[in-house]
């Protein structure tokens, strides 16, 4: 059994979605394969039966039959934190062991999801470091690009795992940025010892979010379009400028939300004219009758809060790109993405894992 851990440097990196795309690989390879997670964040469940819901999400679509709570047997609610800070003693690589050593019987590979970093979950016993070494495995890591700094992560990474870093997959990289990572990071990664087995771009499909979750982010009522709730989002434009250089702009960014004032009713109308998903109006006064009932007639959805536009548009960007894979089509834009871009034969390989 060859345990295959799947980790990274900075939270919300694509782990999960990797995981999936490597387990669905596997899976058509002819293997047997079981995952799990190291720490479990976003929670789920009843009572002492708790599980980590991407968890769930990943043993539905592999078709795992292991128990959900055995696949993230560290669960990290709020009471745990409080009472760990107490000084409870909490041996969380215990608990993981004695599940892994039962979930991994009969596999050929284990998937084991790290956490945000290398050191979360320190105060609980347990960590993706403290993983890594505990099943000897040899771990990938994909981040996003966000500046060089991830260079710098990158190589401390190599200089605490040393061999037992198969290699780095560098995620969302911008058109913009590709050359630079392509003719610059890569060679001077690969001359200090570092794998690079692929440069991913980045994918706004994957970082959609839906009319819901929007909505659920500010705490806004809903005035219109209650059956689009699932309509995903890609872009977001605020709308607190003149209505020729609202319309320019609105007419430029596709599949978008717009954020204005309640008491904008020509920005609402220019909006509506265009690509726009959902409406987010904010302010004490709603909107005046005649653009409400226009929207309304269209089905589009919007939303009423009491914030400022700053302020809901801050709330709004807290959530792009940190939303869990839980779409059957970002798990297909994903494997295409991983099929196209990443060196998945050298990354099995690297991690020990031959051809059927």
């Amino acid at each position: 059994m060859i345990p295959f851990f799947i980790g990274s440097t900075n939270g919300y990196s694509g782990k999960t979605l990797l995981s999936t795309v490597l387990g669905r690989m596997l899976l058509e390879q002819g293997y047997k394969i079981g995952y799990m997670r190291i720490i479990g964040k976003s929670v789920g469940g009843r009572g002492t039966t708790l599980y980590d819901v991407d968890a769930a999400f990943i043993k539905e679509v592999l078709g795992i039959t292991d128990p959900v709570e055995k696949m993230s047997p560290v669960v990290l609610t709020h009471d745990l934190r409080v009472s760990v800070l107490k000084g409870k003693d909490f041996d969380g690589m215990a608990l993981f062991r004695n599940a892994y050593d039962q979930l991994s019987a009969g596999k050929d590979v284990m998937i084991v999801s790290g956490a945000a970093n290398l050191y979360e979950g320190l105060t609980m016993r347990i960590s993706s470091l403290i993983t890594i070494k505990a099943l000897n495995a040899k771990a990938v890591l994909i981040d996003p690009y966000r500046d060089e700094v991830c260079v710098d992560c990158i190589l401390s990474a190599k200089e605490l795992l040393g061999d037992r870093l198969a290699g780095i997959i560098i995620n969302r990289v911008t058109t913009d940025d590709r050359d630079f990572v392509v003719n610059e990071i890569i060679p001077y990664l690969t001359k200090r010892g570092v794998r690079v087995f692929g440069v991913v771009p980045r994918e706004m499909a994957l970082e959609s979010v839906s009319v819901r979750q929007i909505m659920d982010a500010v705490g806004g009522e809903m005035l219109s379009g209650q059956h689009k709730l699932d309509d995903l989002v890609e872009n977001l434009v605020v709308g607190a400028m003149d209505v020729e250089n609202a319309l320019k702009n609105f007419i430029k960014s596709k599949n978008k939300a717009v954020i204005t004032g309640a008491n904008r009713g020509d920005i609402i109308i220019a909006a509506l004219e265009t690509s726009t998903r959902c409406l987010v109006l904010t302010g004490d006064i709603l909107p005046n009758e005649i653009v409400l009932g226009r929207a309304q007639s269209m089905g589009m959805p919007v939303i009423h809060v009491k914030y400022d536009t700053l302020t809901t548009l801050s709330k709004i960007e807290s959530i792009i790109g940190k939303v869990r894979i839980a779409r059957n089509d970002q798990i297909k834009k994903g494997y295409e993405l991983i099929t196209k871009y990443v060196d998945v034969k050298g990354l099995f390989t690297s991690v020990g894992i031959r051809g059927k």
